[in-house]
Protein backbone atom coordinates (compact mmCIF):
# COMPACT_ATOMS: atom_id res chain seq x y z
CA UNK A 1 0.00 0.00 0.00
CA UNK A 2 2.89 2.63 0.63
CA UNK A 3 4.34 2.08 -2.73
CA UNK A 4 1.02 2.83 -4.51
CA UNK A 5 0.38 5.80 -2.38
CA UNK A 6 4.43 6.76 -3.03
CA UNK A 7 4.29 5.97 -6.73
CA UNK A 8 0.82 8.52 -7.10
CA UNK A 9 2.46 11.15 -4.89
CA UNK A 10 5.69 10.96 -7.34
CA UNK A 11 3.40 10.95 -10.74
CA UNK A 12 1.51 13.78 -9.18
CA UNK A 13 4.55 15.63 -8.53
CA UNK A 14 6.02 14.95 -11.53
CA UNK A 15 2.95 16.79 -13.65
CA UNK A 16 2.80 19.53 -11.44
CA UNK A 17 6.92 20.61 -12.12
CA UNK A 18 5.76 20.47 -15.60
CA UNK A 19 2.39 22.32 -15.29
CA UNK A 20 1.89 25.62 -16.92
CA UNK A 21 -1.41 27.72 -16.64
CA UNK A 22 -2.07 30.10 -19.21
CA UNK A 23 -4.67 33.38 -19.20
CA UNK A 24 -5.06 35.21 -22.54
CA UNK A 25 -7.42 35.03 -25.57
CA UNK A 26 -8.64 36.84 -28.41
CA UNK A 27 -9.81 40.38 -29.00
CA UNK A 28 -11.21 40.46 -32.61
CA UNK A 29 -12.64 43.44 -35.39
CA UNK A 30 -13.65 42.86 -38.74
CA UNK A 31 -14.98 45.19 -41.31
CA UNK A 32 -16.52 43.95 -44.73
CA UNK A 33 -18.12 45.72 -47.36
CA UNK A 34 -20.12 44.04 -50.47
CA UNK A 35 -19.59 46.98 -52.75
CA UNK A 36 -18.34 50.16 -53.28
CA UNK A 37 -22.16 51.36 -52.68
CA UNK A 38 -23.30 48.85 -49.46
CA UNK A 39 -22.71 49.83 -45.94
CA UNK A 40 -19.65 48.24 -43.93
CA UNK A 41 -20.79 45.35 -42.23
CA UNK A 42 -18.84 45.12 -38.70
CA UNK A 43 -17.80 42.54 -36.36
CA UNK A 44 -16.22 43.13 -32.96
CA UNK A 45 -15.25 39.80 -30.72
CA UNK A 46 -13.96 39.19 -26.90
CA UNK A 47 -12.79 35.86 -25.92
CA UNK A 48 -10.90 35.63 -22.71
CA UNK A 49 -9.37 31.72 -22.14
CA UNK A 50 -7.76 29.87 -19.57
CA UNK A 51 -5.34 26.65 -19.72
CA UNK A 52 -3.67 24.15 -18.00
CA UNK A 53 -0.28 22.21 -19.82
CA UNK A 54 -0.26 19.22 -17.44
CA UNK A 55 2.79 18.22 -19.46
CA UNK A 56 4.88 19.06 -22.01
CA UNK A 57 2.63 17.92 -25.00
CA UNK A 58 -0.84 17.83 -23.49
CA UNK A 59 -3.22 20.54 -22.27
CA UNK A 60 -6.90 21.49 -21.95
CA UNK A 61 -8.33 24.83 -21.86
CA UNK A 62 -11.43 27.23 -21.98
CA UNK A 63 -12.64 29.99 -23.69
CA UNK A 64 -16.00 32.63 -23.29
CA UNK A 65 -16.86 34.77 -26.21
CA UNK A 66 -18.50 37.83 -26.80
CA UNK A 67 -19.53 38.96 -30.51
CA UNK A 68 -21.35 41.85 -31.95
CA UNK A 69 -22.48 41.62 -35.33
CA UNK A 70 -24.10 44.50 -37.20
CA UNK A 71 -24.85 43.88 -41.29
CA UNK A 72 -24.32 45.76 -43.73
CA UNK A 73 -27.59 45.91 -45.11
CA UNK A 74 -30.69 48.44 -44.15
CA UNK A 75 -32.98 47.58 -41.82
CA UNK A 76 -31.04 44.15 -40.70
CA UNK A 77 -30.44 44.01 -37.03
CA UNK A 78 -27.25 43.56 -34.95
CA UNK A 79 -26.82 40.35 -33.58
CA UNK A 80 -25.31 39.63 -30.38
CA UNK A 81 -23.83 35.93 -29.54
CA UNK A 82 -22.05 34.41 -26.60
CA UNK A 83 -20.54 31.44 -26.47
CA UNK A 84 -18.20 28.44 -24.77
CA UNK A 85 -15.66 26.44 -26.10
CA UNK A 86 -13.62 23.47 -24.17
CA UNK A 87 -10.66 21.25 -26.09
CA UNK A 88 -7.75 19.87 -25.67
CA UNK A 89 -4.38 21.42 -26.64
CA UNK A 90 -1.49 18.27 -28.36
CA UNK A 91 1.49 19.93 -29.18
CA UNK A 92 3.20 17.89 -32.02
CA UNK A 93 6.47 19.82 -32.42
CA UNK A 94 8.54 22.51 -30.96
CA UNK A 95 11.27 24.20 -32.99
CA UNK A 96 12.80 26.77 -30.93
CA UNK A 97 10.84 28.97 -29.97
CA UNK A 98 7.75 28.13 -31.95
CA UNK A 99 5.31 24.99 -30.87
CA UNK A 100 3.21 23.50 -33.21
CA UNK A 101 -0.14 22.34 -31.64
CA UNK A 102 -3.72 20.80 -32.78
CA UNK A 103 -7.23 21.82 -30.29
CA UNK A 104 -9.97 19.74 -30.32
CA UNK A 105 -13.18 20.89 -28.77
CA UNK A 106 -16.86 21.16 -28.35
CA UNK A 107 -18.45 24.78 -28.19
CA UNK A 108 -21.89 25.77 -28.62
CA UNK A 109 -23.44 29.71 -28.90
CA UNK A 110 -25.91 31.35 -28.03
CA UNK A 111 -27.84 34.74 -30.20
CA UNK A 112 -29.68 37.11 -29.16
CA UNK A 113 -33.24 37.90 -30.43
CA UNK A 114 -34.67 33.91 -30.77
CA UNK A 115 -31.69 33.68 -32.57
CA UNK A 116 -30.89 30.04 -31.30
CA UNK A 117 -27.85 28.05 -30.91
CA UNK A 118 -25.43 26.51 -32.23
CA UNK A 119 -23.11 23.50 -31.41
CA UNK A 120 -19.85 22.42 -32.82
CA UNK A 121 -17.02 19.79 -33.14
CA UNK A 122 -13.88 20.78 -34.41
CA UNK A 123 -9.77 20.40 -34.87
CA UNK A 124 -7.99 23.33 -35.06
CA UNK A 125 -4.66 23.34 -35.76
CA UNK A 126 -1.67 26.37 -34.54
CA UNK A 127 1.38 27.49 -33.50
CA UNK A 128 2.60 29.61 -30.17
CA UNK A 129 5.14 31.87 -30.30
CA UNK A 130 7.19 32.68 -26.91
CA UNK A 131 8.22 36.41 -26.59
CA UNK A 132 9.36 35.42 -23.09
CA UNK A 133 9.36 32.97 -20.18
CA UNK A 134 5.69 34.31 -19.19
CA UNK A 135 4.13 36.11 -22.36
CA UNK A 136 3.37 34.44 -26.09
CA UNK A 137 1.69 35.10 -29.26
CA UNK A 138 -0.97 32.10 -30.23
CA UNK A 139 -2.16 31.98 -33.76
CA UNK A 140 -5.03 29.58 -34.66
CA UNK A 141 -6.42 28.92 -38.33
CA UNK A 142 -9.65 27.36 -39.47
CA UNK A 143 -9.64 24.20 -38.62
CA UNK A 144 -12.13 20.77 -39.93
CA UNK A 145 -15.09 20.59 -37.61
CA UNK A 146 -19.14 20.41 -38.09
CA UNK A 147 -21.87 22.41 -36.40
CA UNK A 148 -25.45 21.90 -35.52
CA UNK A 149 -28.02 24.82 -34.93
CA UNK A 150 -31.05 24.15 -33.26
CA UNK A 151 -34.88 25.31 -34.91
CA UNK A 152 -34.45 28.91 -34.04
CA UNK A 153 -30.36 29.49 -35.32
CA UNK A 154 -31.86 27.45 -38.32
CA UNK A 155 -35.06 29.81 -39.06
CA UNK A 156 -32.17 32.91 -38.64
CA UNK A 157 -30.68 31.33 -41.33
CA UNK A 158 -27.59 28.65 -39.83
CA UNK A 159 -27.38 25.62 -41.63
CA UNK A 160 -28.99 22.52 -39.81
CA UNK A 161 -25.97 20.62 -39.78
CA UNK A 162 -22.48 21.79 -41.49
CA UNK A 163 -19.26 19.93 -41.90
CA UNK A 164 -15.96 21.48 -43.99
CA UNK A 165 -12.47 22.33 -43.75
CA UNK A 166 -11.84 26.20 -43.22
CA UNK A 167 -8.23 27.42 -44.13
CA UNK A 168 -8.10 30.46 -45.22
CA UNK A 169 -7.06 34.09 -43.90
CA UNK A 170 -10.33 35.43 -42.75
CA UNK A 171 -10.38 32.41 -40.03
CA UNK A 172 -7.20 33.28 -38.74
CA UNK A 173 -7.43 34.03 -34.65
CA UNK A 174 -4.57 35.51 -32.78
CA UNK A 175 -4.24 36.17 -29.15
CA UNK A 176 -1.49 36.71 -26.46
CA UNK A 177 -0.99 34.98 -23.07
CA UNK A 178 0.03 35.20 -20.19
CA UNK A 179 1.62 32.35 -18.42
CA UNK A 180 2.79 31.22 -14.59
Amino acid sequence: MKKIILTALVAVASLSANAQVWLGGDLGFGFTKANKDAKTANTITVAPEIGYMFSENWGVYADLSLQSSKAGVEGAKAKTSFGFDVAARWVFAKSGIASFFLDGGVGADFYNNEGGSVFDVKIQPGVKFEASDHISVVAKIGGIGAAFANEKAQANGFDKTAFGLNVNNTALNLGVYYSF
